[in-house]
């Protein structure tokens, strides 16, 4: 990362958004198998997008369902 910031390149914040998505879809020993992150820090990313989670989950059950019929 350090070559890519030395060229004007910020790699930074696309990684931390990466990272925050699949913290959103999967467990925290499977973020950290695959991409080789400590479990404590795999566990950080899950507690940073668990909110995220909540507020996902009460938007889709505030929503109106609409039945059609078939």
């Amino acid at each position: 990362m350090r070559k890519l910031t030395a060229l004007g390149i910020r790699a930074r914040p696309a990684r931390n958004t990466t990272l925050m998505e699949l913290s959103a879809e999967l467990p925290a020993v499977v973020l950290s198998r695959l991409l080789g992150l400590h479990i404590s820090a795999a566990e950080k990313w899950a507690k940073e997008t668990a909110p995220t989670r909540a507020a996902y989950a009460a938007e889709l059950s505030r929503r109106k369902t609409v039945h059609t019929s078939q």
